[in-house]
């Protein structure tokens, strides 16, 4: 018999957890124990009642009972302060918080996911025939409504904005409604304005006009001020514009961190704004409250290393924080929700997809936006309603009323990538490629090597890896296509192989007989990817027991070799490798004499980033999310007159880059010009 928890498979004959094709063999009283959370999973199991029920009267200390549930938690990867999957209450016990079904046969992981749908369906036939018997009669009746009264309808959507023609990033209304205030640039400024527009006699004025990227707006209660933030060269601030002074002085409230991304305030409290920020670029963003007398309250914690607090929003009654986290080392986000007077998380919802904005609606209920839909979330009894689909032109939500909310949508864009001429010197546009083309989806990734050129189409939800010549570009081959997640990471100049990323596992394409080598697990944490120069190897580096390695696998032998320990990053050269560690700095390894002398350059340690040598020169890839800045050193001589660099807008010019070394050029992305407007969604 199979169980499914959460994202695991348990096999109840074999006393094991499986996850993708991995296999984890229980120990008999950690099987025990798991068991019997699952038989529960509806209330909370005591220390007590594991002791009488599981060890029988036998004397076992609670600390070995707790090592019991340790293990339980090591094998399904939780962490028992942001739990997923065991959630631990003081006075109360443990309790499994993850979804569990049960699979009545013994089948293999396909099969298994097949037999919940068929499950699932069976249990719902008879609610889903008179779900659609209901729907069907309120829709008849809900046409003749409409027809009869055309004012009334249930989920509006109206332009509200149309006088700015612009791109808009962050919008906040007065508490009283009279106004909105956005955040918007033109195709042709490097600064964002701040735009205050009047809902009654419809004007529009600039209230600041010289900011770089805010990320935060928010009114005072008394709707005196209008705070922001802006994220700075420097570092990032957070600011109040005087609405009650004609000339909106504006003053600086906070300058000593690093990022702020969000800023919002509470309707109880008087002279008191929330942000999210991060101090430092390696600390952690929290949730923070600052008083306008100066003091300043952490108000979230995190544990774990990669998890970030982006955003809040405090209900209505004053009482519970919702938090939006975001994770760089998992595809998922999360909302919490908090009690501000004593901490305690209240209601914990997981998604594995991207969350663009949370806010609450009343007391009961929060509102999550993320690219496919508009969610109604009861933080109570955790019912979900969606209220829209299609939202993936939705970026962000404010609160109106509780049944009015205000959104900003972007319009269409065509993004380009360009082919761009080495060295940084002659850095010109050599060609350039349309992004989005209705006959042939969305280009995630583009590679061309000579003639030969590689991407990563996504269509109707189907990522493709695709291969033509340039000069037969009508005859495109799909060699691999997957629902699962696909990156392309680089191919050999040769063109016989190509490095992806398959659902999290490093994995080499043969392209003779598109045959597919794992080189990793989803499970482990790779640093870098790279060909060898001989491209007979494949160069890759690991994190194991806290340590970086660097392994060398020899593609037809199927073997692999721990070459270097404590290095994070690996290029190869022509006598030797340059290896960079955890914090990007490098260093220049001689294989004629096996030394290694450090270089005096920093590589980006940022995930969508890039760094190659290409024609003995090292060329990365930095921003600031403002800035995008492609960097060039001689390998030969790394002194500062060696160093070329391009600066570029981040949001025209992205960081991340692949390098065609064949024609000595690299390919960038270009954003491409969009404007956007503000609509108002009826939710009643």
């Amino acid at each position: 018999m199979f169980f499914k928890v959460g994202e695991y498979y348990l096999d109840t004959q074999e006393m094991s957890l499986r996850i993708n094709e991995q296999s984890i063999l229980l120990e008999p009283k950690v099987f025990a124990v798991l068991m019997y959370f699952i038989e529960h999973n509806d209330r909370y199991i005591s220390m007590e009642e594991l002791h009488e029920n599981l060890w029988q009267g036998r004397c076992v200390s609670d600390a070995a009972v707790r090592r019991i549930i340790s293990k339980i938690r090591i094998v399904l990867n939780d962490d028992h302060k942001e739990p997923i999957y065991l959630q631990s209450l003081p006075k109360r016990g443990y309790k499994l918080i993850c979804p569990v079904s049960q699979i009545a046969e013994t089948l293999t992981p396909e099969e298994t996911k097949k037999s919940i749908i068929v499950k699932n369906n069976d249990a719902k036939k008879i609610k889903r025939f008179l779900f659609v018997a209901v729907a069907t009669i309120f829709l008849l009746l809900l046409t003749y409504f409409i027809y009869k009264n055309v004012d009334d309808k249930a989920q509006v959507v109206t332009k509200v904005i149309d006088s700015v023609l612009s791109d808009k990033k962050e919008l906040a209304v007065s508490t009283d409604g009279k106004y909105i205030a956005f955040t918007s640039k033109f195709s042709h400024e490097k600064d964002y304005h701040i735009y205050l527009k009047n809902q009654k006699s419809q004007a529009v004025k600039v209230l600041v006009d010289n900011t770089k990227l805010p990320l935060g707006l928010a009114f005072s209660n008394d709707n005196r001020w209008l705070y922001f933030s802006d994220n700075l060269d420097g570092g990032a601030v957070i600011k109040q514009v005087d609405l009650k002074n004609e000339a909106h002085k504006t003053n600086t409230l906070v300058s000593d961190f690093y990022f702020i991304a969000d800023v919002f305030t509470d309707s109880g409290e008087e002279n008191v704004v929330y942000f999210s920020g991060q101090k430092r670029q390696q600390s952690a963003m929290l949730i923070y409250k600052l008083n306008l007398e100066g003091e300043l309250e952490e108000i979230t914690s995190v544990a774990q290393k990669g998890s970030y607090d982006t955003q809040g929003s405090i209900s209505p009654d004053s009482g519970n924080l919702a938090v939006l986290r975001a994770y760089s080392d998992r595809k998922r986000n999360s909302i919490r929700v908090l009690n501000l007077k004593s901490g305690r998380t209240l209601f914990n919802h997981i998604q594995n997809s991207v969350i663009y904005d949370v806010l609450w609606l009343d007391e009961e209920h929060i509102i999550l936006l993320d690219s496919q839909k508009l969610t109604k979330i009861n933080i109570k009894t955790g019912d979900l309603q969606t209220i829209m689909l299609n939202m993936n032109r939705l970026i962000a939500l404010t609160r109106v009323s509780i049944n009015t909310l205000l959104a900003i949508k972007d319009n269409d864009t065509v993004n380009t990538l360009i082919e761009k001429k080495l060295p940084l010197s002659d850095f010109k546009n050599i060609e350039m490629i349309q992004e989005k083309q209705s006959e042939q989806g969305i280009i995630e990734a583009y590679q061309p090597i000579g003639n030969k050129v590689w991407m990563v189409i996504k269509e109707n939800g189907v990522n493709s890896l695709v291969f033509y010549e340039k000069t037969k570009a009508n005859k495109k081959v799909t060699l691999v296509s997957t629902e699962k997640s696909l990156k392309l990471l680089s191919s050999s100049t040769a063109g016989h192989y190509v490095l992806l990323k398959l659902q999290e596992r490093i994995t080499i394409l043969n392209t003779s007989d598109n045959s597919l080598t794992y080189l990793s697990k989803a499970d482990e944490l790779i640093g870098d990817v790279t060909f060898s120069l001989d491209e007979k190897s494949v160069l890759y580096t690991r994190k194991n027991n806290g340590e970086w390695q660097v392994f060398v696998h020899d593609v037809e032998k199927d073997k692999k070799n721990i070459i270097f320990n404590g290095y994070r990053f690996i290029r190869p050269f022509n006598g030797g490798y340059v290896l960079g560690d955890d914090t990007g700095r490098l260093s220049r390894f001689d294989m004629q004499n096996e030394t290694i002398t450090p270089i005096l350059v920093n590589i980006s340690t940022e995930k969508n980033t890039n760094w190659e040598i290409i024609n003995n020169k090292i060329l990365w890839s930095t921003h600031n999310l403002k800035n995008t800045i492609f960097n060039e050193v001689d390998l030969n001589d790394v002194e500062t007159l060696s160093l070329e660099s391009k600066m570029f807008d981040f949001g025209v010019i992205r960081p991340k880059f692949y390098v065609d070394k064949a024609n000595s050029l690299i390919v960038v992305k270009s954003k491409g010009n969009r404007h956007s407007e503000i609509i108002s969604i009826n939710i009643q």
